[in-house]
């Protein structure tokens, strides 16, 4: 029996970040689905609820805190790992906890730095379940 692969959404307005980030998951053994904007992003976890969500503060139908309350107040989605991601200096933004995020990234981020932040998501969730 084949062993689930881990599944992460990427809700990134940036394409060239978004493919990026796909890519270099694919390549770890993860099954990914992307969104450029909130909406999409969470429709898709409705339908496929993920392993891991990646969240840029900013998107262009609503602002990323907006996203994070939305998937935190619905019970199929509320425990769901979150990793933001922010080209916003750390000054500028509530922490992650004050988010409602489970972690918080800021750009520019480096691969190992995703993959490293996904890994201990998911690694969170492992124990958890």
């Amino acid at each position: 029996m084949r062993e689930r692969k881990p599944q992460i959404l990427i809700i990134e307005d940036d394409e060239y970040s978004r493919e990026a980030l796909e890519y270099v998951l694919k390549a770890e053994g993860c099954e990914t689905q992307s969104a450029s904007d909130g909406r999409a992003g969470y429709r898709l976890a409705c339908q496929t609820p993920p392993d891991v969500v990646i969240i840029d503060l900013r998107l262009p139908d609503m602002n990323g805190q907006q996203l994070i309350s939305l998937f935190r107040s619905d019970h199929r989605l509320g425990t769901v790992p979150i990793l933001v991601v922010t080209g916003f200096n750390r000054e500028d933004i509530p922490s992650a906890g004050e988010m409602g995020a489970d972690l918080c990234l800021t750009k520019p981020v480096s691969i190992e730095d995703y993959l490293r932040a996904v890994r201990d998501l998911m690694s969170r969730t492992e124990v958890s379940h």
